[in-house]
C-alpha cells in the first residue's frame, strides 16, 4: 500500500496510521513496522503509528489531506504460491483480498 502512495502522491511528507495492537505478536508487528518506517525514511517519508483497541477500520493520515480508511490491514494483497507466479513482483496483477477501503479529503 506504502508503494502506492509513493508512487501516486508526488508531495508526500507523512502518513500517520492508527491501527491496533496484535496482542499476539507484538514484537513481529513492531519490527515489520520499524522496516517499513525506515524504508520510507530513505524516501524523506516520516510514518508514525498509534494504537487504537477501540478501532475497527486501519486509517491512514497523509500531509497532502486525504484520509484512508482500510477495513484490514495494509497487506491486503492475496499471497502467491511461488516466485514466479503472475503478481509476485507486480501487484496490480496480483488478487486482493476482501476489503473495504474508503478515502476522504480534509477541507484545511
Amino acid at each position: 500500500f506504502c508503494e502506492l502512495l509513493i508512487k501516486r502522491c508526488v508531495r508526500l511528507e507523512s502518513i500517520r496510521l492508527v491501527t491496533k495492537e496484535n496482542p499476539e505478536d507484538k514484537a513481529f508487528q513492531a519490527l515489520k513496522f520499524s522496516e517499513l518506517k525506515s524504508s520510507l525514511a530513505k524516501r524523506g517519508i516520516s510514518l508514525s503509528i498509534a494504537y487504537s483497541n477501540t478501532l475497527h477500520d486501519r486509517e491512514i493520515y497523509l500531509n497532502n489531506g486525504w484520509i484512508i480508511k482500510i477495513g484490514r490491514g495494509l497487506d491486503f494483497f492475496k499471497s502467491t504460491h511461488g516466485q514466479l507466479i503472475i503478481g509476485s513482483i507486480d501487484l496490480s496483477l496480483r488478487p486482493c483480498l476482501q476489503t473495504t477501503i474508503d478515502i476522504f479529503a480534509t477541507t484545511d
